[in-house]
């Protein structure tokens, strides 16, 4: 990734949290269409949203007024008190991001957590996903008021003003230890989140294989914001230890941080939505985006085969036409399977914390709660 590039650095942040917001939105538009209500999970992605939003419109921000994507050395040579001046005001924008990506991450993992708690009800497992919605929760209190009150007595909102490096040596000490253990802990914590359900999944015993594969398939998505995580991880650790030679540009060094911070943030949004959507994408198939392509592109062979004369071209182009509209058919029922028809009776849906008392794993196939079906 370039990190010298701030016009890029732009126009990726206002696209990929276009794409989160529009995620977001399909999240709750499959619920009305499903007429659902609404769940913990889905006011906890919301906030994650806002501040998601919030650190993109920061990160144009800064890259758009010469803060991100600046090489310091050069400046350090030229003008070092300019240097520390702008590593200052740099500090401060780079503790904004952990800070705010701090609750993100949090707001996102414990909101896959209550979401796992929606699709699979069953004694054996749900006091695990419940203590890791407890350890989570306070990851997120702990590290966000650890970064909050860094510099002690200086009072709990005061860190922001003791970013100049030089203050914070001699007021605050050093943050090495606790900015190496969110990074970790973050990246950990990303993976198991990651890789709770997957017990959960193969002891489905009514379930054929194909199916359990394609669930745990779209909940590895989350992978992806593993993945963010520990680039981001890499980074922060590489920008300590490595040799001198090789060591990244300081100014380039906290935009890429904070970059990958947006990224993590941005993927684990949308790998949380991505198991809810399925009804929107099924309509944007079938009456939507998708089906006007189909039409277009049945028009222009339509128009191109009247011009020709070929011998039964009618009965080659209908036969064209047929293949293509019916192809689009299969392939959607192939891909977006509703696996909660064969094996309904084996996979009922769950509302709230009741469980059932026959001992198996119950899970919504659809991947959203259905109220009132029992």
């Amino acid at each position: 990734m370039a990190y010298d590039n701030p016009h890029g650095l732009i126009a990726a942040a206002v696209i990929v949290q276009t794409l989160v917001l529009l995620m977001i939105g399909s999240r709750f538009a499959s619920h009305k269409m499903k007429a659902l209500g609404f769940h913990t999970s889905d006011y906890l992605i919301i906030v994650a949203g806002i501040l998601s939003t919030a650190l993109g419109i920061e990160q144009v921000y800064c890259a758009a007024n010469g803060l991100f994507s600046v090489k310091v050395a050069p400046l350090q040579k030229a003008d070092p008190a300019a240097a520390v001046d702008f590593l200052y005001r740099l500090r401060m924008h780079n503790y904004a991001f952990v800070v705010t990506g701090i609750l993100a991450v949090g707001f996102i993992k414990t909101s896959v957590s209550f979401f796992y708690l929606q699709i699979f009800s069953v004694p054996k497992y749900r006091p695990y996903i419940t203590t890791w919605i407890v350890i989570m929760t306070l990851w997120t209190v702990s590290f966000f008021t650890a970064f909050m009150a860094i510099c002690g007595d200086h009072g709990i909102f005061s860190s922001r003003s003791h970013m100049n490096p030089a203050v914070q040596k001699k007021e605050c000490g050093s943050t090495q230890k606790l900015d190496f253990g969110v990074l970790i802990s973050d990246t950990v914590s990303d993976l198991i989140t990651v890789l709770i359900p997957l017990p959960m999944i193969f002891a489905l015993q009514h379930l054929p294989l194909s199916d359990k594969i394609s669930i745990a398939a779209i909940l590895l998505v989350g992978l992806l914001s593993v993945g963010a995580s520990a680039a981001r991880s890499y980074i922060g650790i590489y920008t300590k230890f490595a040799p001198k030679d090789k060591i990244m540009d300081p100014g380039l060094g906290v935009t890429a941080t904070c970059v990958w911070t947006l990224i993590e943030i941005q993927v684990g949004i949308l790998a949380a939505c991505a198991p809810t959507i399925r009804p929107v994408i099924r309509e944007l198939v079938h009456n939507g985006l998708f089906s006007g392509l189909m039409s277009a592109a049945s028009s222009i062979v339509s128009r191109k085969i009247s011009r020709s004369n070929i011998q039964d071209s009618d009965h080659a182009h209908s036969q064209y036409e047929s293949r293509l509209k019916g192809g689009a058919d299969e392939e959607e029922i192939i891909q977006l399977h509703d696996m909660s028809g064969a094996n309904s009776s084996s996979a009922e849906h769950v509302y709230g914390p009741e469980v059932h008392k026959n001992g198996t794993i119950h899970v919504s196939k659809g991947y959203t709660v259905d109220e009132g079906h029992r």
